[in-house]
């Protein structure tokens, strides 16, 4: 059992990567090395910090996201025993606010300050899993492909009203279609069957299918940006994708409304609005709840923002609980109002 408690600490090493490079500075030492973003220079990161007497329990590393460049040193540094923490681009900014540099050296050294100054309030990022990647890596490739094909539909439309119209191109086009449409169904069949033949994705994803509105897109979804979280906080989660409503007020001049920030990731925003639609034509509860909203003068997409928030409660509970969507279920709070 890992008993370390961040006060422990002692060591604090901060870690710039790029797609060749990763640029590493260790406090309190300030030493500074450089290594390439391969296994081979993994290994020597190994060594060197074993040659600065840095205990694995006492040391913490910083590692800057950067996704793809970034994932295998973090699987390497944890199969070690490492302790890693990935932090976003923008934490060197908590340390750092006014510097306008733009330096590896100088952002691995933010970075490891920034892991000696918060190290109370960083968590520690565990490996990547590698079934999880590549469901990661499936789902975005289906993104891009639709996208593409998105695009190329649009053109062939377009070509409709062109002043001289090119066969060529149009044949093309078609066929590309048609190659965008067979990658889209094998990509599906490949998602599908990675997350069926794992017990625990397939868990979620079976009670996920069966909330209203969910589909097997937006189960998905969820699945590769949640799946490995044990709970699920629906206030976090409304807010980290701007659905949550926020207060625009300060002091006797300020009196904006209280409003979402409308920002966050287009996918998870675009599948939930889906889903908020479909709930409020096509299940008879949601279905009232718009209808009632509607007469009481709120607009349409107030409206639509409180079903989406309805919706991420009721999939956090589902998570959380890991009992499938009861169509019946009666809350505790309306249990107590009807009492009353």
């Amino acid at each position: 059992m890992d008993t370390t408690t961040p006060t422990s600490y002692h060591h604090f090493l901060g870690i710039d990567v790029s797609k060749d490079t990763i640029d590493c500075w260790l406090r309190p030492h300030g030493e500074y090395s450089q290594w390439t973003n391969r296994d081979e220079g993994f290994q020597r990161l190994h060594r060197w910090l074993n040659t600065h007497n840095c205990p694995q329990q006492h040391t913490i590393i910083c590692i800057e996201n950067t996704g793809i460049y970034s994932d295998r040193l973090l699987a390497s540094l944890s199969r070690r025993g490492w302790k890693c923490a990935l932090l976003k681009t923008t934490a060197a900014k908590k340390v750092a606010p006014e510097h306008h540099r733009k330096d590896d050296r100088f952002d691995a050294r933010l970075l490891a300050e920034y892991g000696d100054r918060y190290a109370d309030q960083i968590s520690l990022t565990p490996p990547p899993k590698k079934r999880i990647k590549q469901l990661q890596q499936l789902y975005a490739e289906r993104q891009r492909v639709i996208a593409a094909r998105g695009a190329t539909q649009n053109r062939t439309q377009q070509a409709t009203h062109a002043l001289v119209p090119s066969q060529l191109l149009e044949e093309q086009w078609q066929q590309q279609l048609q190659l965008y449409e067979q990658q889209i169904e094998q990509l599906e069949d490949h998602i599908h069957q990675l997350i069926t033949t794992h017990q625990g994705l397939n868990q979620y994803y079976q009670l996920l299918l069966t909330i209203p509105g969910v589909g097997k897109v937006t189960a998905w979804l969820w699945l590769t940006l949640f799946y490995g979280h044990q709970t699920l906080n629906h206030k976090q989660i409304a807010s980290r994708f701007g659905f949550a409503p926020h207060r625009h007020r300060s002091g006797s001049s300020v009196r904006g409304k209280t409003r979402s920030s409308g920002h966050g990731n287009s996918q998870m925003r675009s599948c939930m609005t889906m889903v908020a639609r479909s709930v409020s034509h096509h299940h008879e509860r949601f279905a009232c709840y718009k209808q009632r909203k509607l007469n009481e003068g709120k607009p349409w997409p107030v409206v639509r923002n409180n079903l989406i928030n309805k919706m991420i409660k009721i999939i956090c509970a589902i998570w959380n609980s890991g009992q499938a969507y009861q169509k019946d279920y009666t809350s505790r709070f309306d249990k107590q109002k009807s009492a009353a």
